[in-house]
């Protein structure tokens, strides 16, 4: 431990200049405003930028569809359209595009953007040329491919072009942040080098880019190559504020660390439960698997925060967009968790180990699956 601890204020030391005003502003991780609000706004020929069709074309070309979207002017893109994290259509062919940091899948979370285009939207699989309408891509960091389970019925073909349910097809394309993203950011910057501002905050966000993914001078990319010590001795390390052991790191650092520690402790339930992020201030989410109410339900998270002393906030959340009253009423109803009232939320006071989390889960597991099945219940007007 000694020795990493060396190393690790001597790689610090050497990379001082890490300063990305987006970076404070959101954590790096942040799927939702972060990545998906600046892809969108870049993506978007209506915004600001005044870079038109620019960027997705740029964009459309790295990945292989620009023949196919078409030359239309009339081009929409939205973010969170129907829960699809961004939607990008001219009235004829339709892009679903999935973007993943650390968020694990949703129950037939593929299948069901495509039935949404298809019979919400009005849809077709086909055009009269007998060319796709839809076409899904799947931005990761890692390279995984959707699960089986959000899938449902589609299946990715064998050369990985298409998904296919029986007779129905849609193109699929693969994509990742650094074989994809990077290098499209980078001709795009190329183009409006001279437009400093704009130049300048599309370096910032490859900046963000390369952080979250380990690339360049980062802690993150030092803890992936050099670091033999576990993720829970870090871990354990930040949440009782051993400043002297660590080093001041950055908020996307703090991040990582805290994140494949609960990645790896929570792995052992992964035939009930599923791994997501939810916002810049939910960083970690264990919810049950297949619920049937997905806007709002009970899931053990931790809760993200800048004060240190508070960093100790894994617990029971209700998690969704409910009124005050609502959420206050709800928390009136449900029992303690031993002796954890869903407000408290505060868990580990002294010893933030993965054994005292497991064993947590563990203890409320059951609790929380009939919470939600309840709360489902409620929403279906079969109870009160």
């Amino acid at each position: 431990m000694e020795k990493f601890l060396e190393q690790f204020k001597e790689f610090k030391e050497k990379n001082k200049s890490n300063y990305n005003p987006l970076l404070k502003v959101l954590p790096a991780h942040d799927e939702v405003n972060l990545h998906s609000g600046i892809l969108k706004s870049l993506l978007d020929p209506s915004e600001n930028h005044e870079q038109e069709k620019l960027f997705l074309d740029l964009f459309l070309e790295k990945i292989g569809l620009k023949e196919w979207f078409g030359e239309s002017d009339d081009v929409k893109v939205l973010k969170e359209y129907k829960n699809i994290d961004i939607y990008i259509h001219n009235g004829t062919k339709h892009i679903i595009l999935e973007n993943k940091i650390w968020a694990k899948d949703q129950h037939q979370q593929i299948a069901r953007y495509i039935e949404i285009l298809n019979k919400e939207e009005n849809v077709s699989y086909k055009d009269i040329k007998n060319i796709e309408n839809i076409a899904v891509i799947y931005l990761t960091l890692d390279g995984r491919k959707p699960s089986k389970d959000s899938l449902d019925e589609w299946k990715i073909d064998n050369d990985e072009l298409f998904l296919k349910k029986g007779d129905d097809k849609v193109l699929y394309k693969q994509i990742f942040y650094k074989n994809e993203i990077l290098p499209w950011l980078k001709s795009s910057q190329e183009k409006v080098k001279n437009l400093c501002s704009l130049s300048q905050a599309i370096e910032f966000y490859k900046d963000a880019i390369n952080n979250v993914i380990g690339n360049g001078s980062d802690i993150i990319s030092f803890l992936q190559k050099e670091s033999k010590v576990g993720f829970e001795q870090l871990f354990k390390d930040l949440v009782n504020n051993k400043s002297k052991l660590l080093p001041k790191i950055s908020m996307y650092e703090r991040d990582y660390i805290i994140n494949k520690f609960l990645e790896e402790t929570c792995k052992v339930f992964d035939n009930d439960f599923s791994i997501d992020n939810g916002s810049s201030y939910i960083q970690f989410i264990l919810k049950p698997k297949n619920l049937s109410n997905n806007d709002v339900y009970f899931a053990f998270a931790w809760f993200d925060t800048t004060n240190s002393k508070n960093w100790k906030n894994f617990g029971i959340r209700l998690i969704g967009d409910i009124s005050k009253e609502d959420r206050e009423r709800i928390q009136d109803k449900i029992p303690e968790f031993n002796g954890y009232t869903l407000s408290d939320y505060i868990v580990f006071d002294k010893n933030p180990t993965a054994g005292a989390i497991l064993k947590f889960i563990e203890e409320n597991k059951e609790k929380i699956k009939e919470l939600n099945e309840k709360l489902n219940g409620v929403k279906n007007n079969e109870n009160s």
